[in-house]
């Protein structure tokens, strides 16, 4: 496969014009979002949940293609339990039924948006794959490595660097820390520093995870 080699700042910018489609308010105060809207908005692609893996190793797939994968019937593995295969149409995106039943809205919201932007930004990087290509988002695909990375893993750090530009735009995310810190920045391993990691969380519907690994990226913590 290819991979595109998208600046930093290119990122934030695809990003950014994203949410000027959706919701251009969204770029000058943080509020609710509800990012299967963005799927029909912008993308007008199907969506759907299955059970992805029974040990939550997958969270997000896309089917560029029209085809088959293999889903489970739990969330959890029982004795003889096996796998089955589910039809979807091309440009599906589904996501792992467990994040919307134990209510991880913060995590849904991010691998939602994970694989929205592997439609915006790489659908021709899998062009050629097999007729029936799925491509399945695995939770330790969600950090950048520390070596030279494949073009898969590329992708799923420019789709991740998207996302996260998405749900916490970066100049809104500035103003928004000045005004809980003077300073502009957030201790983080104070109490009070944490308290404010997960206020914005909330504030941008993410998770606390989440909002710490962008502060750090955008060098809003200390």
């Amino acid at each position: 496969m290819i991979h595109y080699n998208y600046s930093p700042n290119q990122l934030e910018q695809k990003a950014e014009d994203l949410l000027r489609q959706f919701d251009p308010e969204r770029l000058e105060k943080p509020k609710p979002i509800d990012v299967y809207e963005v799927i029909e908005s912008c993308l007008d692609v199907p969506y759907d949940w299955k059970y992805l893996t029974p040990d939550q190793s997958i969270l997000g797939m896309t089917a560029f293609k029209a085809g088959y994968a293999w889903v489970w019937p739990k969330p959890y593995y029982i004795e003889g339990m096996k796998p089955f295969k589910a039809y979807f149409d091309a440009g599906t995106i589904v996501i792992d039924s467990t994040l919307t039943e134990r209510d991880e809205r913060g995590r849904e919201n991010f691998t939602v948006m994970h694989e929205v932007f592997h439609q915006v930004l790489h659908k021709r990087c899998f062009a050629h794959s097999n007729p029936d290509y799925t491509h399945a988002t695995t939770r330790n695909a969600l950090e950048r490595k520390g070596r030279p990375m494949s073009s898969l893993e590329i992708c799923e750090y420019q789709a991740n660097a998207c996302a996260a530009a998405f749900l916490m735009p970066r100049d809104l995310l500035s103003k928004t820390v000045q005004t809980l810190d003077h300073t502009g920045k957030i201790p983080a391993d104070e109490p009070i520093g944490r308290a404010a990691i997960r206020k914005l969380a909330d504030m941008f519907s993410v998770s606390p995870t989440a909002m710490k690994y962008r502060l750090e990226k955008l060098r809003l913590i200390r």
